[in-house]
C-alpha cells in the first residue's frame, strides 16, 4: 500500500490527478490537506469534489472506493505549524504538491508569493521528517516567465516575469530542486477542456475571457432586442502582442502524464506538460468569433481609446493577456524520452479548437450559439 501526502485535491489539477491515479493503482491511498471554504468544511469540500469528477470522468461507480481510501487533515500549508504535526502523520510514502494561489494580478503585499513559496517550503520539510521517497511539484510552463526562444525542461532561464505567480512558482522550483528529496516537476501550460469533446469541470483563466465575450453578446442582444444566437457585430479589441506560441493543454493528458510520472520512481527530472502544437491567437480569435457568432473581436497590439467594455475587460481580465503573446517556445524532450513521441499526437487546430470554445459555450451559454460541438 502507497501511502500518498496530497495538497490541492479540491482544484482542477488535484481532483483529475486523483482519480487517475486510482484507476491505474488499487493500492494507493491518499491524505489530503485542504482548508474549508464558506462554511464547507474540508472533509465535505473533499467529497463533493471526488464526486464531481468521477461524475465527469464517467466513472461514478468509483466515488465511494477512492473516498474510502481517502483521508482528510483540515489546514493551511503555508502555516509552518504543520511542520510541528508532521510525526503525527504517520508512514507517508510520497507527497504530491499542487496547491497554489493562482493570482495572476498584482500582489502589493506578497500574499501570492509567500504563501506560494512558504507552503512549498513547509511540504518539504515534512518530507524531510518523515522521509518520504518521491516529492511530485507541480509548477507551471511559465517559469518561463518573459524568455523568449526555446525552453529546456530542466532549465530556468526567466530573468523577468509577468506577475507575482511565476515568480512564486520558478523560486519554488529552485527550492525543490536543492531539496535531500528524490523530485520530479511536473510544468503544465493553460489548461483547458479534455480532448475527447473538449469539455472542462471546473473552467479558468483563459475561459473568463470566454465568459466575457459571452455576457456583453448577452447584453448587446438584449438592447438590439435580437435573438441571443444571432449573428452580432460586437467590435471589441483585447490587447495583446500576436503570437503562435499559445500552448493550450487538455485536462486529461495533464492528468495521465502526471499519474504515470507519478507511479514510476522520481529522477529529479522537469517535464513540460504542454503539448508540441501551439496555436495562434489568430487562430483563436477566429474560432471564438465563428462559435459564438460575433465579429470584430480581435486581439491587437495596442489599443489607443478603448470603448468602455475594452476598458472594462482589461480591468478585470488583463492578467490573463500576456499568455496570448508568449514567445517562449516548451521543449518536450523529457516528456518524448518518458513517453514517446506518440503521447504528443493530439493538437487544437482548426475545427478542434472550435469544438474545445464551442463546449465551454454549450454547457454555460447554450442560449448564444447553435454551434454543435
Amino acid at each position: 500500500m502507497k501511502k500518498v501526502l496530497i495538497t490541492g485535491i479540491t482544484g482542477l489539477v488535484g481532483s483529475a490527478f486523483t482519480v487517475e491515479v486510482c484507476k491505474r493503482n488499487s493500492e494507493v491511498e491518499f491524505l489530503a490537506i485542504t482548508r474549508g471554504k464558506e462554511g464547507t468544511p474540508a472533509k465535505e469540500r473533499v467529497r463533493q469534489t471526488i464526486v464531481e469528477q468521477c461524475e465527469f470522468d464517467g466513472v461514478p461507480e468509483m466515488a465511494e472506493d477512492i473516498l474510502k481510501r481517502l483521508d482528510v487533515f483540515e489546514g493551511d500549508i503555508a502555516d509552518s505549524v504543520h511542520v510541528a504535526m508532521a510525526s503525527g502523520l504517520g508512514e507517508i510514502d510520497a507527497i504530491f504538491h499542487c496547491a497554489a494561489d493562482v493570482n495572476l494580478g498584482a500582489d502589493p503585499t506578497g500574499k501570492t508569493f509567500n504563501a506560494n513559496v512558504s507552503g512549498t517550503e513547509t511540504l518539504l520539510q515534512i518530507g524531510k521528517e518523515l522521509g518520504v521517497g518521491a516529492f511530485h511539484y507541480v509548477s507551471t510552463a511559465y517559469v518561463a516567465g518573459k524568455t523568449r526562444g526555446l525552453v529546456k525542461e530542466d532549465s530556468l532561464p526567466a530573468r523577468d516575469w509577468h506577475n507575482a505567480y511565476e515568480k512564486s512558482k520558478f523560486d519554488s522550483e529552485k527550492i525543490v530542486r536543492m531539496s535531500d528529496l528524490p523530485f520530479t516537476i511536473h510544468r503544465p501550460s493553460i489548461i483547458v477542456g479534455r480532448r475527447s469533446d473538449g469539455r472542462i469541470r471546473k473552467p479558468l483563466a483563459f475561459y473568463f475571457i470566454l465568459e466575457f465575450l459571452a455576457v456583453i453578446k448577452e447584453r448587446q442582444c438584449a438592447k438590439r432586442h435580437i435573438e441571443p444566437s444571432a449573428c452580432l457585430d460586437m467590435p471589441l479589441r483585447l490587447e495583446a502582442t500576436p503570437s503562435d506560441n499559445v500552448y493550450f493543454v487538455p485536462i486529461d493528458y495533464v492528468a495521465e502524464s502526471s499519474a504515470e510520472l507519478f507511479l514510476s520512481p522520481p529522477e529529479g527530472k522537469t517535464y513540460h506538460l504542454t503539448g508540441s502544437n501551439p496555436v495562434s491567437t489568430r487562430a483563436i480569435e477566429k474560432a471564438v468569433q465563428e462559435t459564438l457568432k460575433v465579429k470584430n473581436v480581435k486581439i491587437v497590439d495596442h489599443i489607443s481609446e478603448p470603448t468602455s467594455d475594452e476598458k472594462l475587460l482589461h480591468r478585470f481580465l488583463g492578467e490573463f493577456l500576456p499568455y496570448f503573446g508568449s514567445e517562449a517556445e516548451f521543449d518536450t524532450s523529457n516528456i518524448v524520452d518518458r513517453f514517446g513521441e506518440q503521447s504528443l499526437d493530439w493538437d487544437f487546430s482548426g475545427d478542434k479548437l472550435k469544438t474545445l470554445i464551442g463546449s465551454f459555450y454549450r454547457d454555460n451559454f447554450p442560449e448564444l450559439t447553435d454551434v454543435v460541438v
